[in-house]
């Protein structure tokens, strides 16, 4: 008998309406969503969830979606795969979220479609 286990993501992005709208759509997808306002609120939850994937914004204020990403492949070492939004079009944004471990870059304004879409080609 298999059990149905749902999907846990943590959406980290201080945009409040997008991070709403995004969860929207995602939890029409059956997944479970936790809520962060910026990377340090990330690493927090981190502390007592375990997410299938994370969603995080590079652009933030306290600590961006970069530091982020970079306290989660050098100091938690965690594998949890990443969906980075960013609203900057520049490669550098894109590459350096990459080389920090991102599984996707997606740029801003995004379709919470595509969002979903990328989640089940992920995480299934």
């Amino acid at each position: 008998m298999s059990v149905d286990v749902t999907r846990k993501i943590l959406l980290i992005d201080d945009d409040e309406d997008l991070r709403n709208l995004i969860a929207i759509y995602l939890k029409m997808a059956n997944y479970e969503i936790f809520h962060a306002v910026h990377g340090e609120d990330g690493k927090e939850q981190l502390k007592t969830l375990t997410p299938d994937l994370i969603i995080v914004d590079m652009m933030m204020p306290v600590l961006d979606g970069i530091g982020f990403l970079r306290w989660l492949q050098q100091e938690a070492k965690l594998e949890i795969p990443i969906i980075a939004l960013t609203g900057r079009s520049k490669s550098d944004t894109q590459t350096t979220a990459q080389e920090l471990g991102a599984t996707k870059v997606v740029f801003k304004p995004c379709d919470p479609e595509k969002i979903v879409e990328y989640a089940k080609e992920i995480i299934g």
